[in-house]
């Protein structure tokens, strides 16, 4: 624990990846400058709350992990309010996510790069990035069929435990196999070119989730202090040179010598910009806090994946993934038989799924697409970005034992929408006002509907649809109107935020920081987390995280080095 009005060379203000990464690689690289790094939530450091098969809900098991967040009512989803989890403690989400990895398309980075006019950011850089971060670990030999890792897009000596599930399923090769025959098999989604059906690659190793904390935090340098249980409540700005110069946490203020670095991810950052007088001048007017630089950009350009889940009861004696475990009690008797024999329900949960991503034709004819700007449908027509994501055998609520299921998630990618995040009040303790505006925009509607369509359409596959007794969980038809009730009654997120603290050129009228991750107009003073992320990559988040962290951290050691 740092003593009270101590000061450091650096501040990192968040331990999820992108902050564990960030503050790892500067107190090693840096080993003469100090570091601080500062998490409002514990340590996760209980074991019980690791375990790869127990993923799908950690969020709720694991007491203190998670912020709890929810959105507004989002008027396009029955004004639902809806669940927006955010890990909270050492390793961020990567303590309670579904160690999905997944890192996107080319298209993407190249796209970022250019937007922000810096090359560092583009896929040839940030595939070195990845590579460097990831030891990709081998897998059963009956893997191999499906999958062609090599040296060339992944790395074998990095710190993130990155893979494939170590349980074969051998129902699960025949599924892959079946719907290979109509659907293009990609041995690789990880390549930079993400279409096609895949093996999805995961954050675990040997049946343990890989965190941030674990891999990166465990044996870190003496110059790295890590505090936990400490939420910062602002961030220190000299008013006169707009400098920031350290950060204020309940009575106690941190000093930083050179710089304040926030990861405290896609909410939680631009909260703190707020409440220490940066954003928008008419925002912070309404809560009473001095504005001390008029940002507009601040928590503005809120963008997540929406995604709904479609549910066949199968046929008795058909292949399918055992029952969801949905009470306290089995999942205990579960722990103590997967100890015991490497067995059981929990067992089940180490299998292998399925990730595609797909594009949509449909879409490109459809009257919401004609009317969007030239640069928008260059951009959604790239050539390996998705229209949409799904994900085979995943677990669902909605059928239970005896029955037997096959569940699939649709995700939906390339939205126009974008929300927002704003104080609730002056309060640091307040928890932010987050509205995601899901749904929002004709064309983002167009494409969740398609998508469901098309998803529907791959569980009519005949080697898919055999196994099929009905369909429990979807639109009551397939017009236009079903599939959107459906989808507005029962989409939720994927918990993929970020955007709030936008990156850009400098002068462009939402651009928060530049492509260094600085704040614009403040000295000492930077982002490096999700919110500066221009769009929704078309991928999970937690690769894109770790890799923003990394990218800034070889900016702030390439600047530093000789200081």
């Amino acid at each position: 624990m740092a003593d009270k009005d101590a000061s450091f060379d650096f501040i990192v203000v968040g331990a999820g990846p992108a902050g564990c990464i960030l503050a790892s690689r500067i107190a090693t690289s840096l080993p003469h400058s100090t570091v601080l790094l500062i998490e409002a939530g514990g340590k996760n450091e209980d074991p019980e709350h690791q375990t790869y098969g127990e993923r799908h809900w950690t969020f709720v098991t694991a007491p203190g992990y998670n912020w709890g967040y929810t959105t507004t009512p989002q008027p396009n989803l029955q004004r639902r309010e809806i669940n927006y989890s955010r890990g909270k403690g050492l390793g961020g989400s990567t303590s309670i996510n579904f160690c999905v990895y997944t890192r996107g398309p080319k298209a993407d980075y190249d796209e970022w790069a250019l937007n922000a006019g810096d090359d560092a950011w583009s896929w040839k850089h940030a595939l070195e990035r990845f590579k460097r971060l990831e030891t990709f670990g081998s897998s059963a030999k009956e893997y191999q069929e499906f999958i062609d890792v090599t040296s060339s897009t992944h790395g074998f000596d990095g710190p993130l435990n990155i893979g494939l599930p170590h349980v074969w399923d051998e129902e699960f090769g025949e599924y892959l196999r079946a719907v290979s025959k109509t659907h293009p098999l990609n041995l690789d989604h990880n390549s930079g070119d993400p279409l096609g059906m895949a093996v999805c690659q995961v954050s675990a190793r040997e049946g343990h989730r890989t965190t941030a904390s674990d891999s990166l935090l465990a044996n870190s340098p003496s110059n790295l202090t890590i505090m936990t249980e400490s939420a910062v409540e602002r961030i220190v700005l000299d008013r006169d040179s707009l400098k920031a110069t350290g950060v204020e946490i309940v009575g106690k203020t941190f000093y930083s010598k050179k710089e304040v670095i926030l990861t405290a991810g896609a909410l939680d950052s631009p909260k703190l910009l707020l409440l220490s007088g940066i954003g928008p001048k008419d925002e912070l007017a309404k809560h009473g806090i001095d504005t001390i630089l008029d940002l507009p950009g601040v928590g503005k350009n809120l963008e997540d994946h929406l995604w709904v889940e479609l549910v066949t009861v199968q046929k008795p004696n058909s292949p399918h993934r055992t029952s969801y475990i949905n009470s306290p009690a089995s999942l205990e008797e579960a722990r103590i038989q997967y100890a015991k024999e490497k067995s059981g329900q929990l067992a089940g949960y180490y299998l292998p799924q399925m990730i595609s991503y797909l594009k949509n034709n449909r879409l490109i004819h459809s009257e919401e697409f004609q009317v969007l700007d030239d640069e928008t449908k260059k951009f959604f027509l790239a050539e390996t970005r998705p229209h949409y994501e799904l994900i085979s055998h995943i677990p669902t609520f909605s059928v239970q034992a005896p029955e037997k299921y096959h569940a699939i998630a649709v995700a939906f990618m390339s939205r126009q929408a974008s929300g927002e995040v704003t104080l609730r009040s002056a309060d640091p303790k307040e928890p932010p006002l987050i509205d995601p505006k899901f749904l929002a925009h004709p064309f983002d509607r167009r494409v969740a509907i398609e998508s469901v369509r098309e998803a529907l359409e791959f569980l009519d596959t005949p080697s898919v649809a055999e196994h099929r007794d009905r369909i429990s969980s979807g639109p009551l038809d397939r017009s236009d109107e079903e599939i959107l009730k459906y989808i507005q009654a029962t989409g939720i997120s994927m918990w993929h935020m970020c955007g709030t603290i936008k990156m850009g050129k400098l002068g462009a009228p939402d651009t928060c920081v530049d492509s260094d991750g600085r704040v614009a107009g403040v000295q000492g003073l930077r982002v490096a987390d999700m919110s500066i992320a221009p769009w929704m990559i078309s991928a999970h988040t937690q690769a894109v995280a770790y890799l923003i962290g990394d990218t800034i951290a070889d900016k702030i050691i390439a600047e530093y080095a000789d200081h």
